[in-house]
């Protein structure tokens, strides 16, 4: 099985949330970027308040040097009721997000920007309903034909045509599946986190994440209409129960396999998955925790039960990225909400093709702050940007390219409410 490895971007990159997350090493001789921050619009909380960070108003933009990892010249880009995630591809001058931009808008919509190279400034487009409720993620497809949607509450996925001036087309498709969890509380229904495109020996598969039913499901992409329809060979892949899969990450293995490597919110661990379409076959390689094993003795996914039973430590996972060194080792960051880490997994055996490959914890890191709900790897792949959104908080850490560990490259955070997401796009003087 041969994979595309066109130059893509998840953002939510996450995995730069770009959408089709088959990604080979990403190369730029750009040293500056425009890096966009999506916020949620609500009061502030204690934390943020102590530091004098002011409310979020919508989607906001800074520079990025690539050289050193600094943020700098913050600003807003795009007033909106509220930004979900964003997609981007960073050599084009266009970003996409999820959210309300206008208060009359109501409801679940996806929309397409235009972006000033020069200026950084966003000019709204156009908008589309995603006909699903609590929309919380989108990808768009590198070759910006096709946006798809992820609405959480209602529990399906959304994809959109995109025109050729990257504004927001015709509703192709919706996803849904039946299925729950044995968590009731959090598993009582499907619930869609994110959903990606990747493509296998020529043909177009999304990938939908549903925390509810502890499964991802793949389904066929039609090129003509942009209609999903179950994968025939293999329609889902499946976390332990009670996991809950959030965000996904892929790389392709020495044997030109498919690894997805799942982010899992309700129970703090991290599966991979090799998927094989010609052999039919989906395997579980493992699971891993993404904590301390003192965590996990009261391990909720709340600090509050609804049985009235209060422990003092609760977490979800957040995000997940991967990066593959020069020296070709192949790293997997991941996020901790609650213990406030970012943990780094040395996948170098698994994207082998190995059997029974060790996936060996390189790091544990604190995230300086308070429930990293994001991060994003820059587009040189030195950088890991990572958002603690209650505390309002932006650190940026280097990737040194022999190990893969993180340092912190400034104790002073960028400060900002709130922050959800992430893209970036190229500058243009």
């Amino acid at each position: 099985m041969k994979l595309n490895l066109t130059k893509v971007w998840t953002l939510a990159v996450a995995v730069l949330a770009f959408g089709a997350c088959l990604v080979g090493n990403k190369t730029t001789n750009a040293k500056e970027y425009w890096i966009y921050f999506g916020t949620s619009t609500g009061g502030t909380t204690p934390e943020q308040q102590e530091q004098g960070i002011a409310r979020s108003e919508g989607i906001y933009v800074g520079r990025f040097d690539c050289e050193t990892g600094a943020i700098s010249d913050v600003r807003l880009a795009l007033k909106a009721s509220s930004s979900g995630y964003l997609a981007s591809n960073p050599e084009q001058d266009r970003l996409w997000f999820v959210g309300t931009a206008n208060p009359q808008d109501r409801g679940s919509n996806a929309y397409a920007c235009e972006v000033d190279p020069k200026t950084g400034a966003l000019k709204l487009m156009n908008g589309k309903s995603t006909t699903g409720d609590g929309v919380c993620h989108t990808s768009v497809r590198p070759d910006a034909k096709f946006l798809n949607a992820a609405n959480y509450s209602s529990g399906d996925f959304s994809v959109f045509k995109l025109e050729e001036d990257g504004s927001i087309g015709e509703l192709t498709a919706k996803y849904s599946r039946d299925g729950s969890g044995p968590l009731k509380r959090r598993q009582n229904h499907p619930y869609g986190h994110s959903s990606y495109f990747v493509q296998t020996d020529g043909v177009w598969r999304v990938f939908m994440s549903d925390l509810g039913s502890d499964r991802v499901y793949i389904a066929r992409l039609d090129e003509e209409t942009g209609a999903l329809d179950e994968d025939p060979s293999v329609p889902f892949l499946a976390t332990p129960a009670g996991a809950g899969p959030r965000h996904l990450a892929f790389v392709q293995d020495a044997n030109g396999k498919l690894i997805v490597f799942s982010i899992n919110e309700l129970d703090s661990t991290l599966s991979a998955f090799r998927v094989d379409f010609e052999k039919k076959t989906g395997d579980c390689l493992g699971t891993w925790s993404t904590l301390e094993d003192k965590y996990r003795e009261k391990l909720t996914d709340e600090e509050s039960l609804v049985d009235g039973k209060t422990y003092t430590y609760g977490n979800k996972t957040a995000a997940i990225e991967t990066v593959r060194l020069p020296n070709g080792k192949q790293i997997v960051y991941a996020t901790n909400r609650g213990q406030n880490t970012i943990v780094a997994f040395d996948a170098t055996e698994i994207c082998a093709g190995k059997e029974n490959a060790a996936f060996p914890l390189l790091q544990r890191i604190s995230s300086n702050g308070s429930y990293p709900r994001f991060f994003m790897l820059d587009p040189t792949n030195r950088f890991l940007i990572v958002s603690n959104k209650k505390s309002g908080t932006i650190y940026v850490y280097s990737i040194d390219q022999e190990t893969g560990l993180l340092s912190l490259t400034s104790d002073k955070p960028t400060k900002l409410a709130w922050v959800i997401a992430g893209a970036f796009v190229h500058v243009s003087e």
